[in-house]
């Protein structure tokens, strides 16, 4: 399939230093869009279309690529660390083992990327739509996720102390074995999410709603339910949960909690 690549505007003068784009990189990637490992950082590639573009192990480092069409780019291994990608379209995108610290994703398009192994420490992923993408294994402490849409997307074994997913659509996640500890929930919606066997000591999840979430094996001591909709919801094997938690919760004659804790049924 041809490679369409219309880029808007590419700087081939940057200053000859260390940290600009290798010129001859940039001559190859702009005749093609199939670059892997080259050197563009700094690049400025704002509003293009490189769809399918393989820039796999590429340094993209406080490159600007904001509202780039780089959907289905194979990205994997890419050092994007600092880049602008504000509102592009990653739609099934490779960034598997990508390094994606502080890279500004707020509003970008994640629908179906791989984003496995990938370091997304200090990210930001603002409403940014990643439904049914891949985080197994990554890095995502303290990443911003504010308001963002991660439905049915899969975070099994991801790291994610301190992580922000505020009002965030979460639907169907799965939170398998990672860690959430300290992590901000509130009114977000986790319906059907599954935390089992995960470490979300001291995650608040104030007026969240938790309908038919599984809490299967999972370490809530200090997490803040307050408010929260547990309705359906399994918390019957969670350890140091105590009846303080859960102030304001409530749930339904689904609900299932340890011996000795109890909340009232939600208005219908």
């Amino acid at each position: 399939m041809k490679l369409a690549i219309l880029i808007a505007f590419i700087s081939l003068s940057l200053p000859a230093a260390s940290y600009a784009a290798d010129a001859e990189d940039m001559i190859q990637f702009k005749k093609d869009g199939n670059c892997p490992s080259c050197d563009l950082r700094q690049a400025e590639m704002q509003f293009g279309t490189m769809t399918g573009a393989n820039l796999k192990n590429a340094t993209l480092r406080d490159t600007l690529l904001k509202e780039t069409n780089l959907e289905g780019a194979i990205l994997e291994g890419a050092d994007l660390r600092r880049a602008d990608l504000e509102k592009s379209n990653l739609k099934n995108a490779n960034l598997s083992g990508a390094i994606l610290r502080e890279t500004d994703l707020e509003k970008a398009n994640l629908t179906g990327a791989q984003l496995n192994n990938a370091d997304l420490r200090d990210a930001d992923l603002e409403n940014a739509i990643a439904e049914n993408s891949t985080f197994r294994d990554a890095d995502i402490r303290k990443a911003y996720m504010k308001r963002g849409n991660f439905s049915n997307a899969d975070f099994s074994n991801a790291q994610m102390t301190n992580v922000n997913m505020k009002r965030a659509v979460i639907k169907n996640a799965n939170f398998k074995n990672a860690k959430l500890k300290n992590a901000t929930l509130t009114r977000a919606d986790l319906s059907n999410a599954n935390f089992s066997d995960t470490d979300l000591t001291h995650a608040n999840f104030y007026r969240a709603n938790l309908t038919n979430a599984v809490f299967s094996d999972v370490d809530l001591k200090g997490a803040y339910f307050w408010g929260a909709n547990l309705s359906g919801t399994d918390m019957e094997s969670a350890d140091d949960l105590k009846q303080s938690q859960l102030q304001g919760a409530c749930g339904n004659k689904k609900t299932r909690l340890p011996e000795g804790i109890s909340i009232p049924h939600c208005n219908p």
